[in-house]
């Protein structure tokens, strides 16, 4: 699945969010929207959605215009916001249609595929940060959808479980290969899972850079390729001031 996003604008309250947002992700393509807080990242992954519509712009999916939620679009958010009355395999199955048994079969393929099989019976109070994440991952991709977007989907969570489900979501990607667009502020996130990041930068963020990344995955941490091109976004993000008088 192929997504276009051109001119999108959007302004809250009389202020302006995000102006005049253009950028692509083909089909298979993993796209980082990476800026500083408040840049409007997640502003323009609302408005790929469909959860927010008040935008001026255009969003096309396959090249088709689309200002709705599209079933064929599945979104992971920095909290796993599971509903807690339900337990781990009813949360994964609850928006599948058809015969009970094969909705819980299917949760229960995808559970075992992102670690948590054996866990089907827990509710969200029992799990983890790293569990309830893994299973808000399984809930987006039970529907099979041809993109995923994440919306910070590993900043509240330690380092050691981040790294983790870095890998799960590469894994995922070698094994679909679905479209990505992956909203961070972590620069090395965006580096090691990326082919190409947006760079937004001020308020009203703009797009500032389009960042191709040809390393091929799985990418060591101390890179010099990588090293060198994180140093340029650091560049990029740092703020220019002008001292009166000067």
């Amino acid at each position: 699945m192929s997504l276009q996003i051109e001119n999108v604008s959007r302004t809250f309250n009389g202020q302006p969010a995000v102006e005049d947002v253009s950028f692509t992700a083909e089909k298979g393509e993993i796209v980082g929207l990476l800026g500083t807080s408040g840049c409007g990242k997640s502003t323009v992954l609302r408005a790929i959605s469909g959860l927010d519509d008040l935008y001026e712009g255009t969003v096309k999916v396959n090249n088709k215009k689309s200002r709705s939620v599209n079933t064929d679009l599945g979104i992971i958010f920095q909290e796993a916001r599971l509903m807690p009355w339900l337990n781990v395999i009813d949360n994964v199955s609850f928006g599948l249609e058809g015969p009970k048994g094969e909705k819980k079969e299917k949760a229960r393929t995808i559970l075992q595929q992102v670690g948590l099989g054996g866990f089907e019976k827990y509710y969200p109070k029992e799990l983890s940060g790293g569990m309830a994440q893994r299973t808000a991952i399984a809930r987006a991709l039970v529907t099979e959808p041809g993109t995923l977007l994440l919306d910070e989907p590993f900043s509240a969570l330690d380092a050691f479980t981040k790294l983790q489900l870095q890998e799960l979501l590469l894994q995922i990607w070698q094994d679909r290969k679905p479209t990505m667009i992956i909203v961070t502020h972590d620069i090395d996130e965006a580096l090691t899972l990326c082919d190409r990041i947006v760079l937004l930068k001020g308020q009203p963020g703009k797009v500032y850079k389009n960042i191709e990344i040809t390393k091929a995955r799985p990418r060591a941490k101390g890179d010099p390729e990588l090293a060198r091109l994180k140093e340029s976004i650091l560049e990029s993000l740092e703020e220019k001031r002008t001292v009166k008088g000067a």
